[in-house]
């Protein structure tokens, strides 16, 4: 300790600054490395939640003593509590996702809630049911769902319908028809009294999908032909990739709509054909009888001859009548054509062509084998001449894309270190800050140090590090008495020297 007590006694005020400068940047660059390697690793526990949900499960982490990092939408938490987190956060229903559900009628007090309030709870329990159900369908991200029901009155004469509307964000894609139409039954029946018509749809980036009421046909069908287009390239790729194998085949659909509404009224009267119309028959009977017998005096007297024999005549009549009305045949019509029929197909197919063997050229399909492609193609889209349908199969080289090399997966020591690289950092920079500093400014300063010390001051550093007592050194000549232990020692070789210095002072003489 004395010794490097004095080595640092003579270094200068410069020198000395340098080393503690290296010592302390030396003693924060360990401490941060070690404080990097004493924090956990942190591993992804849910993003995209509200505002409300991540709050709650930031309150439940931190009531479970866990360190958890906010990085924007995401929620990070030590990798190694990270799947049994997730368990304890479902067991206390975290995260919740969309509005509360029925488990808000839990909370109502029997005695303190009134009629009104029971229904405004019972109106957002369904709201937050019906927007869970429909965040599971595939691609919703999330979901809101509003009822409006007419408050019954007794004295109201007409009751109106309830109605209600959903708001969709997709986590991917976009909503289509398909989908909010499935939405808006849904809704429909789960809400009496509520037609499927007043549920409207709309998604949160698109817009409307759906309007509430019986909704434009021509809407509908622009909606809809997207995907009635993406159906019918499907399931032609499906169709040719079976001939010409997986890759070696484009297709693309276009459908023309027929925009116009027509109304059309129709009435045929036919002369030739007679249509009876009614028939009527009536049937008429009478009968009748009389006497024939003389009127005298005595038949009016009371006791004449009124008991007389007489002749008496009897008639009878019967009559029937039959009418028949007959009109002629007549037949009407009335047909409402709505838009959005399919006017026109058009069918385009791209074919590659077969790849050549090595050393040969390419050649192009036969046209055989084109028009039977073009057959498939035609019965598949269900082609019509007559409505100017348009099928176009060509068969053309694909141009080729570089391969793009992706390194293989290594394992062994490769794959031990790409999973511990984040250890293995903070042993090496460590070790690398270390050497740096010990080559590039501890040795220069040491070595020039050494270097201007005394003689005395080397000797002490050497026995030191032999372990023994330093020898004593001499103090240094000077040229003169260097010069004559030179002469003493090659006595020959000092004549021969002073001879020739003796010749050439004679010469310049």
């Amino acid at each position: 300790m004395l010794k490097l007590a004095s080595v640092w006694n003579e270094l200068s005020f410069s020198r000395k600054a340098i080393l503690v400068g290296v010592l302390v940047t030396t003693l924060i660059v360990c401490a941060s490395v070690m404080n990097m390697a004493s924090k956990p690793r942190l591993a992804f526990l849910y993003g995209g939640l509200d505002a409300s949900a991540a709050g709650d499960v930031l309150s439940a982490l931190e009531a479970m003593d866990v360190e958890a990092e906010v990085r924007g939408e995401a929620i990070y938490v030590p990798e190694p509590r990270r799947d049994a987190l997730r368990m304890a956060l479902a067991r206390q229903g975290l995260p919740r996702q969309g509005q509360p559900g029925f488990e808000l009628l839990d909370e109502l007090n029997g005695f303190a809630t009134t009629s009104e309030m029971f229904d405004a709870a019972y109106w957002r329990a369904k709201e937050g049911e019906l927007a869970r159900t429909l965040l599971a369908t595939p691609g919703v991200g999330s979901a809101r769902v509003h009822i409006a029901v007419p408050k019954s009155s007794s004295f109201a004469r007409r009751r109106r319908p309830p109605s209600a509307s959903a708001t969709i964000t997709m986590s991917r894609g976009r909503l289509d028809v398909s989908q909010a139409t499935a939405m808006r039954y849904l809704i429909a029946l789960a809400v009496p009294d509520l037609q499927p018509e007043q549920v409207g749809v709309i998604d949160s980036v698109n817009g409307v999908v759906l309007k509430p009421g019986a909704g434009d046909p021509m809407e509908m069908a622009e909606g809809e032909v997207g995907d009635r287009e993406r159906k019918l390239e499907t399931n032609l790729m499906d169709l040719l990739e079976a001939r010409v194998g997986p890759g070696n085949a484009r297709v693309t659909v276009s459908l023309d709509l027929d925009r116009e509404r027509e109304t059309v009224s129709e009435r045929i009267l036919d002369p030739g054909t007679r249509v009876m119309m009614g028939r009527e028959t009536t049937e008429m009977s009478e009968s009748g009888t009389g006497g024939t017998g003389a009127v005298t005096v005595a038949s009016n007297l009371p006791d004449g001859d009124a008991g007389a024999q007489q002749t008496g005549s009897s008639s009878s009549r019967s009559e029937t009548n039959e009418s028949t009305r007959f009109d002629i045949s007549e037949v009407q019509r009335q047909r409402e054509k709505m838009p959005g029929a399919i006017s026109r197909v058009h069918v385009a197919v791209l074919i590659n062509e077969p790849a050549p063997a090595e050393g040969e050229a390419a050649t192009p399909r036969a046209q055989e084998e084109l028009e039977s492609i073009r057959e498939l193609v035609t019965a598949a889209v269900g082609f019509e001449e007559a409505r100017g349908d348009v099928v176009t199969v060509k068969s053309m080289p694909f141009h080729e894309y570089a391969p793009v090399e992706t390194p293989e997966e290594s394992g062994g020591i490769m794959l031990w270190a790409q999973q511990n690289v984040m250890s293995l950092l903070q042993i090496i920079i460590p070790a690398l800050v270390v050497i740096v500093l010990g080559m590039f400014v501890l040795k220069p300063v040491l070595t020039q140090d050494v270097a201007g010390a005394s003689p005395q001051a080397l000797a002490d550093l050497t026995a030191d590090a032999q372990g023994g007592a330093a020898p004593q050194l001499a103090a240094p000549k000077s040229p003169l008495e260097e010069l004559r232990d030179a002469s003493a020692a090659d006595k020959e070789a000092t004549a021969t020297l002073l001879k020739s210095w003796l010749g050439d002072t004679e010469k310049a003489a």
